[in-house]
């Protein structure tokens, strides 16, 4: 069944992507990557440009299960794209990447790390 990984950017972004390939590829794939654009938003560090969907699908390269990039974008809800995706996917798993340690009250607590602990049909990893 299939895992799906809210991809951003970032160190943490990277870490839960290698995650994802990881349980992809023992929950036997596909592994789906979304970044989610924030509509009228030009310059936001979570948005994906080609060089970061190229690094990531370096990072993916030799990976034993289909791997699938998706970009969306929303005027919207981040966390109703992604739960979108896991329903129409019928996703397993949905990964997540936070930032630090530390912070991992304040992030649980924010509300699309909420919605998504909440709302998803599947298991959800958080790392």
């Amino acid at each position: 069944m299939a895992v799906v990984v809210g991809f951003i950017p970032t160190e943490v972004g990277f870490k839960a992507l290698a995650a994802a390939r990881e349980e992809a590829e023992h929950r036997g794939g596909p592994l789906i990557v979304v970044n989610v654009l924030r509509e009228g938003i030009t310059d936001d560090p979570r948005h994906a440009d080609d060089q970061h969907r190229e690094i990531a699908r370096d990072h993916l390269r030799g990976a034993s299960v289909r791997v699938e990039f998706r970009q969306e974008t929303t005027e919207d809800d981040i966390a109703d794209v992604l739960l979108d995706v896991v329903d129409a996917e019928r996703a397993e798993l949905l990964v997540l990447g936070v930032r630090r340690q530390q912070d991992l009250a304040r992030h649980l607590l924010g509300l699309t790390v909420q919605k998504l602990l909440l709302s998803a049909n599947c298991e959800v990893l958080v790392v």
